[in-house]
């Protein structure tokens, strides 16, 4: 702005002109001094002198050097004196008063020492006030300094020490431009224009600190005029904006990638504003209603309203190609169209709003615009602030088909596992025979026993009903070897109940008897006594005893020496039970081993491979896990753990 035409200017007076070291108190002391010396001189020329001009007049000077020191009471005091000096020096010489020459330049004397000490405390009590607005000056944080016409600084506060790091003694006397080398955004004639048309300006303004960093200044511009409306000075105050305007345009920068990654999102992205729900949220509280989540359990129609009042300001084009709408604006307003009335989902998302928290998620599901039903999964965060609901941040992907893909899977599991269930029949069926041959051989024998007895010439009858129990009996075994065959076949939906495991373990070891019998293997069951009472489905558990019981027998069938099949159960932690069927056999084979449990995997010629993932499947659908280990001295260790029954419900 040194554009302005040039004028003279005198200096405010401040900490800026005075020099850091200057002895004030000796410097007034001295001035004091030199003046009652001057006083005294005057008083003797104009008492013993014969000179008739009025020498008096130079008690002026007098009380001027003693206005210097600043002091009141001195400049008073001085004037004071000055006067009676006059007048001793007129009485001493002249007598009493007459009205002659004399007495006419003792008047002019005394009444220019009175002017003189009236206009020395005005000036005084002027420039204290020029000071006080000095030190305000200083006070201030924000950058103050005075620059004349030929852009020289006159002035130069703290806050513009602090801001660009000269001080005012470097600063004074250097051209602002040249030393803060000022850029504009803008035009600098039209701000040089502005200030110069209207006296003041506002902007922005780029200039450089003394360690050569650019700070960003919030500049105020007043020019300064004197009595005639010539241009005097220019007073700039400055508030350093740096960091803001960095704040505001990383702000910025994030808002723009925030909107980039919105709408080039591959999954939906929604802005929702719960505000009218808060609202009317406050508006129960007011009511007195503290318990909010007892109250919505309570008023399943709040939750209705309040999804009617949840407003949908905005989604991306992933949403609208999820909802089948053809622009964006079709997707805005009440939350409520998408939203099935039967859906409780948004009932858990409220509460967590309401109560402040984190992150809502989960899954439920949604009616687009051509009314058909999807499901997704959501993420809801909440606002920042206590009062930003207007903007909560949804992301919503579309699971329809992965759900369609995990029912048919779940489907072909199911069958899968039937046919592994009806191959372990067949596979078992000479067991099966075996073990119900022998109580069907049973029930023959004791039947003919029975007739035989009977049809002597004198009936034994006592032992005729004794064959007849035993029939009976043996009836009742091959009619619960039956059952659990058809129990293993069955497709009926099962139940998790506490059962009792060594029970469990003795039916499998019967369905495998014949076998167990042709390898000549020796079976141990070793139960803790203080093995919990497990919780399952027990004819799935069956079947995985069954078939690792099976596996093992296999896997001893071609080792030589002694084979030996152990399945024990101890307790697992609180709340579990650990089962293991360990043998000793070939092994598991490195190669195998990654991949034991994995669909279609096996070491047999003519197994399906399904047997151990089913066996999996089923473990983990219970709550334990199933893995596998080898055993050092030779054969392997299959381990598994079910969860454990509580001792009320085993009381039940």
């Amino acid at each position: 702005m040194s554009s302005l035409p040039m004028s003279r200017y005198t200096p405010l007076q401040s900490r800026a002109y005075a020099p850091a070291a200057r002895p004030r108190r000796l410097v007034a002391g001295l001035l004091m001094g030199f003046g009652a010396l001057l006083a005294l001189g005057v008083f003797l020329v104009d008492t013993f002198t014969p000179l008739q001009s009025a020498v008096a007049v130079v008690y002026v000077v007098v009380v001027l050097l003693v206005a210097a020191s600043g002091s009141r009471r001195a400049i008073v005091g001085a004037a004071a004196g000055c006067m009676v000096l006059t007048a001793v020096a007129y009485l001493r010489g002249h007598g009493w008063i007459a009205f002659d020459a004399a007495m006419m330049r003792c008047t002019v004397s005394l009444g220019a020492i009175a002017i003189t000490a009236v206009l020395a405390l005005r000036n005084r009590d002027r420039m204290i006030t020029i000071a006080g607005q000095a030190s305000l000056i200083e006070l201030t944080h924000d950058s103050i300094f005075v620059r004349d016409m030929d852009d020289i600084i006159v002035l130069w506060n703290g806050g513009a020490e602090q801001l660009y790091g000269w001080t005012a003694h470097e600063a004074l006397g250097r051209r602002a431009n040249d030393l803060l080398g000022t850029a504009f955004p803008g035009d600098r004639k039209a701000a040089d224009a502005e200030l110069s048309g209207t006296g003041r300006w506002e902007g922005e303004v780029i200039q450089r600190h003394r360690d050569g960093r650019i700070v960003i200044v919030e500049a105020r511009c007043a020019l300064l005029r004197d009595e005639q409306g010539k241009p005097r000075v220019i007073l700039e105050a400055g508030t350093d904006v740096t960091e803001r305007r960095a704040a505001a345009a990383a702000t910025a920068e994030s808002e723009r990638r925030y909107r980039s990654m919105f709408e080039t999102a591959r999954f939906s992205f929604w802005e929702e504003d719960y505000s009218r729900v808060m609202e009317r949220v406050a508006t129960l509280r007011e009511e007195g209603v503290t318990d909010l989540a007892a109250y919505l359990e309570a008023h399943p129609e709040f939750v209705t309203e309040a999804c009617e009042l949840t407003c949908v300001t905005d989604v991306n084009e992933a949403a609208v190609r999820m909802l089948g709408a053809r622009r964006r604006e079709d997707l805005i307003g009440p939350l409520s169209r998408f939203l099935p009335a039967s859906e409780r989902t948004f009932a858990q998302v409220l509460l967590t709003i309401i109560q402040g928290g984190g992150i809502a998620e989960g899954e439920t599901h949604l009616v687009n615009l051509r009314g058909e039903r999807i499901t997704v999964l959501f993420g809801l965060n909440m606002p920042l602030g206590p009062s930003r609901y207007d903007r909560v941040l949804v992301s919503v992907v579309d699971i329809t088909d992965r759900k369609r893909a995990e029912r048919a899977l779940i489907a072909v599991q199911a069958e899968l596992a039937q046919a592994a269930r009806v191959t372990a029949l067949g596979e078992m069926s000479a067991s099966i025979a075996h073990e119900v041959n022998q109580p069907l051989a049973a029930i023959v024998t004791h039947g003919e026993a029975a007739l035989r007895w009977l049809r002597r010439p004198e009936p034994d009858l006592g032992e005729a009903c004794d064959a007849i129990e035993r029939v009976v009996r043996d009836a009742r075994r091959a009619s619960e070897v039956v059952h659990r065959v058809r129990s293993l076949a069955s497709k009926e939906p099962r139940q998790h109940v506490p059962f009792d495991l060594a029970a469990l373990i003795e039916e499998c070891a019967q369905l495998l008897d014949g076998e167990i019998a042709l390898h000549r293997i020796v079976l141990r069951v070793d139960i803790a006594r203080d093995a919990p009472t497990p919780r399952g489905d027990r004819v799935q558990l069956q079947q995985v005893v069954v078939n690792l019981m099976g596996n093992a027998i296999r896997a001893m069938s071609a080792v030589c020496g002694q084979r030996r099949l152990l399945v024990r159960a101890r307790p697992e932690g609180a709340n579990s039970l650990l089962v293991e069927v360990e043998d000793s056999g070939t092994g598991i084979p490195e190669h195998i081993a990654p991949h034991l449990f994995d669909a279609f995997v096996t070491t047999r010629g003519d197994g399906m491979g399904m047997g151990l993932a089913i066996c999996r499947s089923t473990i983990e659908s219970h709550g334990g896990r199933l893995w596998a280990t080898n055993r050092p001295e030779g054969g392997a260790t299959f381990h598994f753990t079910l969860p454990v029954t509580v001792a009320e419900e085993l009381r039940a």
